[in-house]
């Protein structure tokens, strides 16, 4: 028997009358007691009797070795799955580092002009929504490794790529691939998540995807902060060849990861064995998933144009010096990474309401301070609250719509509807804010978005239920493994 079979595959293998229990192993009463009610007279039983007692011994033994010993490969979160899930979102999520601060200064070099430049990273988010599709198809096929693989290797080739164009059609081509909103990087993010949440235990998604979260902001600062460096000495264009080596080596990592359901699911069981997944219609209709569906591209319609328009806002009004720009982007990272991991605990020991609230919350304090802000330090030490925020976010939204789903089928569609609500807020809330940041001031447009965060957080708070289930009632729905089976 395979060692990745592990013990509730064998209770699907096994025949329904079969159970774990000791007291399956009991003597037969010629052998319990003889006939003056000794039970010391083993040569009383039968050879036949000693032969099923010893049966019922062995199968027992059998099942509670597989119970104790082999449980932990039931989730199969093993060292190769985190080598490769970590590894390649890691490396993957990396070049981020390069697109936020040097993407636009880099496509500016190559000759295209602001408004290109704006059209381009639209068409980016624009093709971010294809995420939604194939996440669906993901589940279909219950498989996620070979949509990573595809989008990393697309991700590593535009990367190499991205030198060799000089006009408009192949470098809009290669951004939709390359951007941080762009198809690439929105499928890496929401697969790498629904595979996090596969691999983990029954009540400890949030902390399944708290792990995998911790790694991104670590890679991006890594390749800002050598970035800058390299970009002083030999221009901006010279940062891309390490980071197609990075983009590589998350293309290499991600063929380490083996999928749950190929391991624990043996080919034999039934499908008729497997529930039946919720309808989706009964999913439309549900108002605790809508409005949270709102709140999501609410908080983002926010916090994107934070981002856009903070350098200028630093750089214009409070006069600051060019290196306060790196650091309000390594501040915000540096809270997130330190957030991930606790968050996650937390959220599964306290469920996901309260933090999504205080992540809501905390969002829009930070907007309302930068308003406020009269120095750039008062800003840069304000970051702290949006890496705080997004921390939460990345990790609280995707393990809230994966609770309220039910289904571990379903993983995938869980990440899309979070990362498809993330990348529509993040075009919106900039082209918006576009149109009135000229008459308003970067200070008066701060304070707007703080207000549309407070009506955002209130939306949360009416109208968004908790979602985690006490750890008895968490079922476990292992995805079938045969080709037909995900039809």
């Amino acid at each position: 028997m395979p060692r990745s079979l592990s013990s509730r595959g064998i209770a699907h293998a096994l025949p329904p009358a079969t159970t774990f229990s000791c007291q399956n192993v009991s003597l037969p009463a010629e052998a319990a007691a003889n006939g003056n009610g000794s039970r010391h007279t083993p040569c009383a039983v039968t050879f036949g009797e000693w032969t099923s007692v010893a049966a019922k011994l062995r199968h027992t033994v059998c099942a509670c070795y597989f119970r104790l010993l082999l449980e932990p490969e039931d989730f199969v979160m093993d060292l190769r799955n985190r080598i490769g899930l970590y590894g390649s979102y890691f490396f993957g999520m990396a070049g981020i580092g390069f697109t936020l601060p040097y993407l636009p200064l880099y496509l500016g070099q190559k000759g295209l002009t602001d408004a290109q430049i704006g059209l381009v990273s639209t068409l980016a988010a624009v093709g971010g929504l294809a995420q939604f599709p194939l996440g669906l198809w993901s589940d279909r096929r219950q498989r996620r490794k070979p949509f990573l693989l595809v989008s990393l290797g697309a991700l590593a080739a535009a990367t190499l790529l991205l030198p060799q164009a000089n006009n408009l059609l192949p470098l809009g081509l290669l951004v939709i691939l390359f951007a941080e909103n762009g198809i690439c990087r929105a499928v890496v993010e929401s697969l790498s998540g629904a595979e996090a949440a596969a691999l983990a235990k029954p009540g400890e998604v949030g902390t399944a995807l708290g792990a995998l979260r911790f790694w991104k902001p670590i890679g991006i600062v890594a390749v800002a902060l050598f970035g800058s460096l390299l970009a002083e000495r030999e221009g901006v264009d010279s940062i891309l060849v390490p980071v197609a080596v990075v983009q590589g080596l998350a293309f290499a990592a991600a063929w380490l990861i083996h999928d749950r359901n190929n391991l624990i699911r043996p080919r034999s069981v039934a499908r008729d064995a497997v529930p039946p997944a919720p309808a989706q219609k009964a999913l439309r209709k549900d108002r605790g998933l809508m409005a949270f569906i709102a709140a999501m591209v609410l908080f983002h319609a926010c916090n994107a144009p934070g981002g856009v328009y903070l350098g200028l806002y630093l750089k214009r009004d409070l006069h600051a010096p060019e290196r306060l720009l790196s650091y309000a982007f390594v501040v915000s990272m540096l809270a997130w990474m330190l957030v991930a991991r606790p968050a996650g605990r937390m959220a599964d020991r306290w469920g996901r309401r309260p933090l999504l609230i205080f992540a809501w919350a905390t969002m829009a304090v930070r907007l309302a301070l930068v308003a406020l802000a009269r120095s750039p330090w008062e800003v840069i030490a304000v970051q702290v609250l949006d890496g705080l925020a997004s921390g939460l976010f990345s990790i609280l939204a995707a393990a809230w719509v994966t609770d309220r789903l039910g289904d571990g089928r379903r993983v995938s569609e869980a990440q899309v509807i979070v990362g498809t609500s993330l990348v529509f807020g993040s075009a919106v809330g900039p082209a918006l804010s576009g149109l009135i940041v000229d008459s308003l001031g970067y200070r008066g447009l701060f304070g707007l978005l703080a207000a549309v965060g407070a009506v955002a957080t209130a939306l949360v708070v009416a109208c968004v239920p908790e979602s985690l289930k006490p750890i008895e009632d968490v079922v476990r729905v292992t995805p079938a493994a045969e080709p037909s089976a995900a039809s």
